[in-house]
């Protein structure tokens, strides 16, 4: 039988410890939504609660929509349209997280990666997800869509697995405590990555120790033979240590530090050339379109993690080679004249940095104008933090012009701008033939919105 992310309604009841109410969904198989303004039809609907909003309130809409039937709050039961059967639980997401755990082990054989990290996990993924293409070419490897890195879309991405899968490679965020060893019971990796320690989400994470304490529970759910992967210099790194227990321990680094080392030959901003030391004494060189020394650094995680689960050097490196990063991510475009680099995805202390020391070691054509976001969610340190951005700016690329978005920057006067749409005329304005345009900053902040829309 296919497994293709469906269910049984005695699974779906089996699964939740509910029995169904209301009489039972006509159907054989159901899928799992959580939106009602999809098509459902034939769909389970699973309401969720958060501190904004209540599904709860859009039952009626999730029925008139198609669904079969409801799994809801049981304390919400007074909800529930007339006639429609559903599942009473205590907890919607821990019901639909565990239909997602049910589903992830139907695949025994799965070889899953786990990817987490304060800085560039989302660049891990995608060399991952290269390599694993490239080792099993006949059918594209599962990964991580978008920024579906939370405790809802987890759970979506493993319910795309079907039996054609041989690797999965799943991603998962955090902003509090507690939140990556769920995703990690669910997901079951066979091997994980702990890519990097930096100041993100400091507001709840308070400090280092409590980003490593927090990142290092994906090791929770590997195996005994599974494979813990971690930075040989980082912040935290003997809690990771600790946490990865007796399980395979390979650690990554730059020239000659780590049991996978990434030495950077050349970049540009638009290529680059590393070359990678194995465990065996292997060497290899690896050309490919990503930059900068931080990208090889990351490099070096994504390698050892898979070579740590048995893929072949060879097949690593080619997969390596051919890296492409999704959208806002030192995206290029030249228009009217102007080189401009979207790399606003997102932003914090060490990206920062990383971007700076590129920009500072390539000659660009023309002026360098900088647009810079505030970096969100650091709590304590964040005013110290975008105090020492500033000072780094001017040491590094003295002669760059900066405009700065978002009220993290507000302190510091300059050409200062409360929200990105108020950017763009004077950004216009600056503008010359030849000219250089870097974006970046915290999600938050919006930054791509200065630019123009044909280069977002």
């Amino acid at each position: 039988m296919m497994n293709d992310g469906s269910f049984s309604a005695s699974e779906l009841a089996g699964i939740t410890c509910s029995p169904w109410e209301n009489g039972v969904p006509e159907g054989k198989k159901f899928t799992l939504s959580t939106d009602t303004r999809c098509d459902n039809c034939g769909k389970i609907f699973f309401a969720f609660a958060g501190e904004r909003f209540d599904a709860h309130d859009f039952l009626d809409k999730a029925v008139a929509s198609g669904a079969a039937g409801l799994c809801i709050d049981r304390r919400k039961i007074s909800s529930v349209p007339d006639g429609i059967p559903f599942l009473a639980v205590d907890d919607t997401l821990q019901a639909y997280q565990s239909c997602g755990a049910y589903h992830r082990g139907r695949f025994p054989q799965l070889t899953l990666f786990g990817v987490t990290g304060s800085v560039g996990k989302t660049s891990v993924k995608e060399m991952l997800r290269a390599i694993c293409d490239a080792a099993y070419p006949s059918v594209p490897s599962l990964c991580t869509s978008g920024n579906t890195n939370n405790q809802i879309g987890v759970v979506q991405n493993l319910l795309r697995l079907s039996d054609s899968h041989r690797y999965a490679v799943i991603e998962a965020g955090t902003s509090s405590p507690g939140e990556i060893a769920p995703l990690a019971k669910i997901m079951q990796p066979i091997g994980a990555i702990v890519n990097s320690i930096a100041p993100c989400h400091l507001e709840k994470l308070i400090d280092l120790d409590g980003v490593a304490t927090e990142k290092s529970r994906i090791f929770d759910f590997l195996p005994p033979t599974g494979a813990a992967v971690f930075p040989e210099n980082c912040a935290g790194k003997n809690i990771l240590r600790s946490a990865a227990g007796k399980r395979k321990i390979l650690t990554f680094g730059l020239n000659g530090t780590g049991d996978v080392s990434a030495r950077l030959l050349h970049t540009d901003m638009e290529k680059s050339s590393f070359k990678l030391l194995f465990p065996g004494g292997e060497k290899f060189t690896v050309n490919w379109k990503l930059t900068g020394e931080h990208n090889a650094l990351n490099a070096a995680g994504a390698a050892a993690l898979a070579y740590a689960c048995g893929i072949d050097l060879e097949t690593i490196c080619s997969g390596l080679s051919a890296t492409t990063l999704p959208g806002m991510r030192m995206k290029r475009t030249v228009f009217n004249g102007v080189t401009y680099f979207n790399d606003a995805y997102n932003a914090n202390p060490a990206s920062m940095a990383a971007s700076i020391k590129l920009l500072s070691e390539n000659k660009l054509p023309g002026r360098l104008i900088l647009v810079l976001g505030g970096m969100r969610e650091l709590g304590d340190i964040s005013e110290t933090a975008h105090k020492e951005l500033l000072e780094n700016v001017r040491k590094s690329l003295p002669e760059a012009l900066l405009i700065t978005i978002g009220e993290e920057f507000a302190p510091f006067g300059g050409n200062f701008f409360a929200r990105p749409e108020e950017t763009e005329n004077f950004l216009k304005s600056l503008l010359k033939t030849g000219d250089t345009v870097f974006a970046k900053g915290s999600r938050g902040n919006a930054v791509e919105k200065a630019l123009p829309p044909e280069v977002r």
